[in-house]
């Protein structure tokens, strides 16, 4: 899937605010919820999401998808990682 086609999925899916974010290298941001359900796509680098049952690292072209306070904790390696991120 490429930006274009993610884009079209979050508008069909609902996601109202869409937001692409730069991740510096070697960012942890520990275990946290947010008040808002969030679907993302890696549009370049390595991102980690850190669940209570174990987590998933996620590369260029995949993305995820969660709802609002789900506990989660995030992290990117040595090349950091750039998402697209839509919120609802």
């Amino acid at each position: 899937m490429n930006e274009e086609q993610f884009r079209e999925l979050l508008q069909e899916k609902g996601y109202g605010e869409v937001k692409v974010k730069d991740f510096a290298p070697n960012f942890y941001d520990p275990q946290h919820t947010h008040e808002v359900s969030i679907m993302g796509m890696v549009l370049s680098g390595e991102f980690t999401l850190e669940w209570e049952e174990g987590a998933t690292t996620y590369a260029s072209g995949d993305m995820c998808e969660f709802d609002a306070g789900t506990l989660h904790a995030e992290r990117t390696g040595e090349s950091g990682a750039t998402l697209i991120l839509g919120y609802k």
